[in-house]
């Protein structure tokens, strides 16, 4: 929901939360199980800050899941964010100030970097057959197959319309 940047992404990642099956076992003090709207069964330790999931530990906010133990224990959220989210790292981003650089047609080049030459880098070709432009999608195999008599083997009718058959 933090990286959500429209209001509509935001509600439906709410909703999703919201779908969870409240179902919190704990396990320890600080070691939770959450179950979800699948079944399927997520640990989080709340005190190492990490969740089955992983996303916990990735962006270093609450997951869905670590949002609904701390739901159940009344813990607030804040708490468990990385100080990189707070208002203070964010101040102490824009403190150091950034000289503006001259004018480009005034900036002195030494002569070794202007008479190097950067070439494009040699790429060689795959070896083998060149693969098609394009490639069939996953379900395309199964509407492109003709479909053939079972009585005759041949193509453009089935059992029920076959002439050969009724002749039989």
């Amino acid at each position: 929901m933090a990286r959500a940047y429209k209001i509509k992404d935001f509600n439906r990642l709410m909703q999703d939360m919201d779908n969870f099956d409240k179902k919190v076992r704990p396990s320890t003090d600080y070691v939770y199980v959450v179950m979800d709207a699948e079944q399927r069964r997520n640990i989080v330790c709340m005190q190492k800050r990490e969740c089955s999931c992983k996303q916990f530990q990735v962006d270093e906010i609450p997951c869905p899941h670590a949002m609904i133990v701390l739901d159940y224990t009344h813990i607030e959220a804040s708490k468990y964010c990385s100080a990189y989210y707070t208002k203070e790292y964010f101040k102490k981003t824009y403190e150091v100030s950034v000289n503006p650089l001259l004018d480009e047609t005034i900036w002195d080049f030494p002569t070794e970097v202007l008479d190097n030459v950067v070439l494009p880098p040699i790429v060689k070709g795959k070896s083998g057959r060149p693969t098609k432009s394009r490639r069939t999608g996953l379900y395309e195999y199964l509407y492109t197959e003709t479909v053939t008599c079972g009585l005759c083997g041949k193509q453009g009718h089935n059992r029920i319309t076959c002439k050969n058959a009724r002749d039989n």
